[in-house]
């Protein structure tokens, strides 16, 4: 009954599509490459080198260098527009008929 509540019974494609749904915000910000955009993308980006070990090479896999720049916009850009349209649209398509196998479920 517990686990009804703290989301341990969700399928893993609900999951991932609301990652990707995150993902696409955090993207999608860091494109008009304005200050906001560019500091957002300095924090987030800035997030994995808490990691012990790995976090500076997680950090320059999505920076594409040890800094912001261009090619961190071009990253994100490829992300936002290629990426994850493949993934989600992937990811919908096993969702899909999980729907129609098991119904929609209705409110708590």
């Amino acid at each position: 009954m517990v686990s009804k509540y703290d989301g341990l019974n969700d399928d893993p494609a609900r999951v991932v599509l609301a990652v990707l749904t995150a993902s696409f915000g955090v993207t999608g910000y860091s494109l008009p490459w304005d200050q906001i955009g560019y500091w957002a993308v300095k924090i987030v980006t800035g997030v994995p080198e808490a990691i012990p070990g790995i976090g500076s090479s997680v950090v320059e896999l999505l920076r594409g260098s040890a800094s912001v720049g261009q090619s961190t916009l071009t990253r994100f850009y490829s992300l936002h527009t290629f990426v994850l349209p493949l993934l989600t649209a992937v990811f919908m398509l096993m969702h899909f008929p999980m729907i129609r196998k098991q119904g929609i479920s209705g409110p708590l």
